[in-house]
């Protein structure tokens, strides 16, 4: 007879990843990146 209800598993078997905040420093820094680039461009049209 079939079980009505899915597997249950708990929240660090189901997370499946790294909690370390290495990808919000990637994040970070690309958004900064982006930034200046953006900044350069900007001065670079203006003048």
């Amino acid at each position: 007879m079939p079980d009505d209800h899915p597997p249950t598993i708990n929240t660090t078997e189901a997370r499946q990843g790294e909690t370390s905040g290495h990808m919000r420093r990637v994040l970070g820094l690309s958004l900064t990146a982006a930034a200046v680039v953006f900044a350069i461009v900007l001065i670079w049209w203006v003048v």
